[in-house]
């Protein structure tokens, strides 16, 4: 009976959290650039910095936003399915 279930994890929902994720990174990289305490080394070496850091904050922003996705889809489901059992 389990199987009838709608699945919480959709391709369309993994794909809005890859482009939401990489919209992400390019902002926190251009954030952290102003950050990045090798000036002296040149631009190469802050960019990379900034995407280093960014990268790790990118990961977190993910893995947050996949498990609000996850909580809703579940928790609207719950809903709907309670609604049709009082009915």
């Amino acid at each position: 009976m389990d199987n009838l279930k709608p699945k919480l994890v959709t391709k369309q929902g993994a794909i809005i959290d890859i482009v939401l994720s990489l919209l992400f990174f390019c902002w926190m990289t251009f954030v952290l650039k102003k950050h990045v305490p090798w000036v002296e080394s040149g631009e190469t070496a802050v960019l990379i910095g900034a995407a280093y850091a960014s990268a790790c904050l990118t990961g977190v922003f993910w893995l947050a936003l996949s498990l609000f996705r996850v909580t809703l889809a579940d928790q609207v489901l719950q809903k709907t399915e309670s609604g049709k059992s009082n009915q």
